[in-house]
């Protein structure tokens, strides 16, 4: 009989089965192949007319590709079970009885029955696991998106990412020498794949800060926000100093009067421009 939570346990965490999996896309593989499908070759260029657009396509197009090669690892999940056997015993021991399985001397039909049920408890241990942080990790290479799209408009070298201050911040402008110096002249970018509750984390960075003001961008599509992004998360958000940055659709159709929300176009050419002239 198989061991249903022994397999689970190999296929959770960081270290686990499913994470091992993942290694085979990583964030910024995800976003250098949305570019090359989204943008073409040589790239569309990005201004701040077509910005919002191309921001929205990136962002999208990383999802679908996700998606895809997430069928991709399920239906070859036996391949990559012989592949990282060494490292999973419990794992090992279902594939070896399963194959033991496939060579005894019974009816087709029987056998194939007989391997599929015990290898259930792994399909449904990485299904579940995928499915946890499906959206969280499809949206880990919205970074590299961000910093390209600041590259195409001429932020370039104007930014640093994953700086850790007294916690870890995606972006802060211009660099660590200025913070280090006279923070007050510095702006802290955060990213995040939805709203939801995790907007608390960003109190975390505005105490990095020191109180100065923290721009929080939120990826997900009109659709999500609906039922993510209420007036009563973006009022509290504005009490602790925080602006929210979503896509232009989801501020000109719910937030067009509200100053601490702005549009992707507002944020890249607006608002930037105009701290790049405190940056330096």
């Amino acid at each position: 009989m198989v061991d249903w939570e022994a397999i689970k346990k190999e296929v959770v965490g960081q270290k686990g089965f499913a994470a091992k999996l993942c290694e085979q896309l990583t964030p910024q593989r995800l976003a250098e192949a949305a570019r090359r499908e989204t943008l073409g070759d040589p790239p569309q260029p990005v201004t701040c007319e077509n910005l919002n657009d191309i921001l929205c396509r990136l962002l999208d197009k990383e999802y679908e590709i996700y998606l895809k090669f997430e069928r991709e690892i399920f239906e070859n999940i036996i391949v990559f079970a012989l592949k990282y056997a060494e490292h999973f015993p419990k794992i090992r021991e279902l594939v070896q009885e399963s194959l033991r399985l496939m060579q005894c001397d019974a009816d087709p039909a029987e056998k194939l029955k007989q391997v599929s049920a015990n290898l259930i408890p792994l399909h449904k241990a990485v299904v579940e696991s995928f499915a946890q942080g499906r959206k969280s990790r499809a949206g880990l290479s919205a970074q590299y998106q961000v910093a390209y799209i600041l590259d195409q408009i001429g932020f370039k070298g104007n930014y640093e990412t994953q700086r850790k201050l007294n916690g870890t911040v995606d972006f802060l402008f211009p660099n660590l020498e200025t913070w280090r110096n006279d923070r007050r002249r510095c702006t802290i970018l955060s990213i995040k794949r939805s709203l939801r509750e995790r907007y608390k984390q960003i109190y975390q960075e505005l105490g990095i800060t020191g109180g100065l003001t923290v721009y929080l961008m939120v990826t997900e599509t009109n659709d999500e926000a609906e039922g993510d992004i209420s007036s009563t998360k973006v009022d509290e958000l504005n009490r602790q100093n925080i602006y929210l940055v979503v896509r232009d659709e989801i501020k000109s159709s719910r937030f067009a009067e509200t100053r601490n929300v702005m549009g992707f176009t507002q944020f890249f050419c607006d608002e930037l421009p105009s701290l790049r002239r405190r940056w330096k």
